[in-house]
């Protein structure tokens, strides 16, 4: 009998230690394989969301759907002003003058694009899972309502066994990343382009740079926009997402972020009549002066009432002419 107690503990023992080796090993490599990641966008309350590298590429996709970030779960769930969208709303809204208006104003907010080009079908599962509960919802619709999905959002929904296996190592991998590249800058070359996110507010931070600063004028005659029909089947679509979310329609707001090459103005703005929810529109500018206008040209959200008032849900909002 206590031969065969000793021999469980001796197969306990060695698929234990099997497992921790297998952990180690896994590790190990994706940190060498991703040692060119930047390090230096880590903070208490960023994570590193995106690596151009073929051995790490996205994380927030299935870190956000799983809840490995758990801050930035809980900043979703408590988020008063809730953005959403693609890679552009991400872009857009990932300012320094966003992040002010609203700590001015004391309102709790959290940006949640998505980059490769992902719209409302990975979004809604995100929000469901974690029953976020906004105030005021903030979509960049041009159109944002279809049944788009990338492949990363595809394999978090899937969930499969060797993506979360990948994922687990990616959320380790960050941790033992940052301590080695403090430790020891020169093992680091910190040449691959990447995004971090804020667990706190989502803004993406790009390090590298990931992609050049300047000003880019809107060629309009180069944009292309949506036929009636495809108009037509979003707002369709438009129509079921927004009864599953719950929301008052006055407390949706429909806004197009300024590019050259997608009308995105005119479909957010025909896609919010057909709704009947509200809309903000900025005059022809880049995309990263779009979120300056919160401070400039008018108010996002005037005020929003605390729980005791009579109307919590009450927002005031003053449309851009």
């Amino acid at each position: 009998m206590k031969s065969l107690i000793a021999w469980r503990w001796y197969v306990a023992l060695f698929i234990l230690c099997a497992g921790l080796g297998i952990l180690i090993g896994g590790v190990g490599q994706m940190t060498i394989d991703n040692l060119k990641c930047q390090s230096t966008g880590y903070a208490n309350d960023h994570f590193l969301a995106y690596c151009d590298s073929q051995r790490y590429a996205d994380y927030e996709h299935g870190a956000l759907f799983y809840g490995l970030e758990r801050s930035a779960i809980d900043s979703i769930r408590s988020a008063e002003v809730l953005f959403i969208g693609n890679s552009k709303l991400q872009a857009a809204f990932s300012t320094k003058a966003v992040r002010d208006y609203f700590n001015a104003i004391s309102v709790r907010f959290f940006v949640m694009g998505f980059g490769y080009g992902d719209e409302s079908t990975f979004s809604l599962a995100v929000l469901r899972k974690w029953g976020a509960s906004p105030k005021i919802l903030v979509i960049n619709a041009d159109p944002f309502f279809s049944d788009k999905i990338s492949q990363p959002a595809r394999d978090a929904l899937e969930g499969r066994p060797a993506f979360l296996w990948r994922l687990a190592l990616k959320l380790i991998f960050q941790r033992v990343h940052r301590a080695v590249c403090l430790a020891g800058s020169y093992v680091c070359p910190e040449s691959d382009p990447s995004i971090f996110r804020s667990a706190r507010d989502g803004e993406w931070n790009w390090i590298g740079p990931y992609v050049k600063e300047k000003s880019v004028p809107i060629d309009r005659p180069a944009q292309t926009t949506m036929t009636p029909e495809e108009i037509a089947a979003a707002s369709k679509l438009g129509d079921q997402i927004l009864d599953q979310i719950g929301l008052d329609r006055q407390c949706v707001v429909l806004t197009g972020t300024p590019n050259s090459f997608l009308d995105s103005t005119g479909i957010a703005m025909a896609l919010a009549a057909s709704l009947r929810t509200n809309s903000i529109f900025p005059p022809p500018i880049d995309a990263r002066r779009h979120s300056s206008q919160f401070g400039k040209r008018g108010t996002l959200v005037r005020a929003i009432r605390s729980s005791n008032d009579p109307d919590p849900a009450e927002m005031y909002l003053t449309p851009h002419p």
